[in-house]
């Protein structure tokens, strides 16, 4: 009797119970897993999308002064300080935007329509070591872009914004400098 009566007085699971609890541990993270890698993605998008907005703003100020995009006839990162996209959008270097020229309303260049911090921190999310890409042919139009990583899982897929449109699109091929 005495035997019986210890056993009951033991604290503790069984076996059963452990593997029950670690079978729903295994399927709650089956189910969340997913859906924080989608979360991830969701976040990275918008980054981009909000990064390309603020550069899209700047953009459309620096062609009411001056007229014109800054011209860069081949991509250029929009964080080398040493691109013309850089140098204009900063007034820091420019060829255009200097205190020599004057805007279309009369005001002197050498302008600020992006701190350079903004856009030295502009990477793209997808890939850190990178940023994003800026090109204009003849300053009439421009096309902002970045790589991504698509839902095939490809990472030659490209987000991408222009002066014509306010949402990221997808291609899979690099879009085409206007």
């Amino acid at each position: 009797m005495w035997t019986i009566s210890k056993a009951r007085n033991r604290k503790g699971f069984t076996l059963i119970e452990l593997m029950i609890v670690i079978a729903i541990i295994i399927i709650l993270a089956a189910i969340a897993i997913p859906n924080y890698l989608k979360m991830t993605e969701r976040a990275k998008k918008a980054r981009v999308a909000s990064d390309f907005e603020s550069l899209a703003t700047a953009l459309e100020s620096y062609r009411t002064d001056w007229g014109s995009y800054p011209v860069a006839t081949s991509a250029v990162k929009v964080n080398d300080s040493t691109a013309v996209l850089y140098q204009e959008l900063t007034g820091i270097s420019a060829t255009t935007n200097t205190s020599t020229n004057t805007t279309a309303t009369g005001e002197k260049g050498g302008i600020q329509y992006i701190k350079p911090a903004t856009l030295d921190s502009m990477v793209d999310p997808f890939f850190p070591t990178d940023s994003y890409y800026y090109g204009s042919s003849d300053g009439t139009a421009w096309v902002l872009y970045c790589g991504y990583k698509g839902s095939a899982g490809s990472y030659t897929d490209y987000l991408y914004r222009t002066d014509s449109t306010t949402q990221l699109q997808e291609s899979a091929t690099a879009p085409a400098i206007p």
